[in-house]
């Protein structure tokens, strides 16, 4: 059997694709989410405006998530990770947090300290994001063929078949994971082996995988 040992998928017929994320797109909109953000402190502050303390609340986190989607959107499989979830997780909570305050069921101070910690929580999983080596990698597929489970020894198979989502994971811990899922691309089908969580600049042991990637790869590649 032929092992990946420090060597990159490449070197056993995948190719390597770049998923990152724009950063134009996902942090304009949580830069202006900043501003609704301390509008609500000022308003609380000065009590003037009050009516509008919930919009501006709710507005804030509603610009957060739309960064954080932007962030996520092309990368599947990413709320795997412990502290990405969390992220949105808290951004949620915010959300619903201002929709008790507007119906008078919680105090605005709480709605500001969620907010907060909302932002906080976003921007850590945004870090933590565009700081991801990056590690994708993608090789055709036939819809017949099926997943060789028999050279996957520590995966989590959900499905052998081709799917457009998960099919396999393999984690590292609770914020890093390999994981195995279908696309549709304008040549066909594709599966990729997407490794999350590694940090730039940092080697990443291509033998934690345990696959024969070579098993993946049709004779026509």
């Amino acid at each position: 059997m032929v092992r990946a040992r420090d060597k990159s998928p490449e070197a056993f017929g995948w190719q390597k694709i770049e998923l990152k994320p724009n950063a134009g797109s996902v942090l304009l909109p949580l830069s202006w989410g900043l501003m609704p953000l301390v509008l609500t402190v000022i308003v609380y502050m000065t009590e003037t405006g009050l009516d509008y303390i919930n919009f501006l609340g709710a507005g804030a986190v509603i610009l957060m998530l739309v960064g954080g989607i932007g962030a996520v959107s092309d990368r599947q499989g990413i709320f795997n990770s412990l502290k990405v979830g969390l992220g949105f997780f808290f951004s949620c909570l915010s959300l619903f947090a201002w929709l008790m305050v507007a119906n008078n069921n919680f105090q605005v101070e709480l709605g500001i300290v969620s907010s907060f910690l909302a932002f906080a929580m976003i921007f850590r999983s945004l870090e933590f994001i565009f700081n991801d080596a990056n590690l994708i990698f993608q090789t055709t597929w036939d819809s017949k063929s099926k997943l060789p489970t028999e050279s996957m020894p520590g995966w989590d198979i959900r499905s052998r078949r081709f799917a457009q989502n998960t099919m396999a994971i393999k984690r590292f811990d609770k914020d890093s994971f390999a994981h195995i899922y279908g696309v549709r691309t304008k040549q066909g089908l594709a599966i990729r082996l997407d490794i999350f969580g590694i940090p730039l600049n940092e080697r990443f042991d291509y033998r934690k995988l345990n696959l024969d990637l070579t098993l993946f790869v049709s004779e026509d590649e």
